[in-house]
């Protein structure tokens, strides 16, 4: 039984926030490894992964995981390793501001919310 006060919205930025913490995972595992020979360097499918997420909370689907796939923009090293430090920073960057944000706007939702429930009291 849905909850009372499912909102698609809320559930849509929840799924986001899930993609972007696999993201965050993901990037963190290839800078682990910037020093392992061979190693190649992955990325969440993004776009499709956060398509996905709200049009599957929309329809009150179960969420699937993102997919993740090797990042074929990277250029590879001498020692076949295609993690680039300074690329990878700057993504782990990017994604943790828009996981803040995101935090944020569902954090807003939930205030309203609940000063909806209390009836502005």
């Amino acid at each position: 039984m849905p909850s009372p006060i499912s909102d698609p919205v809320l559930e849509g930025l929840a799924r986001a926030l899930d993609v972007h913490q696999r993201r965050h995972e993901v990037l963190a595992t290839n800078l682990a490894n910037v020093e392992t020979p061979r190693f190649r360097a992955q990325e969440v499918d993004f776009r499709s992964a956060l398509t996905r997420a709200f049009e599957q909370s929309a329809q009150a689907e179960p969420a699937t995981p993102a997919t993740v796939v090797e990042d074929a923009t990277a250029p590879a090293r001498a020692d076949g390793n295609t993690v680039d430090l300074d690329l990878q920073m700057a993504k782990l960057s990017d994604n943790a501001g828009r996981f803040l944000a995101l935090a944020r706007i569902a954090g807003k939702k939930i205030a309203l919310m609940r000063l909806a429930i209390d009836g502005g009291r």
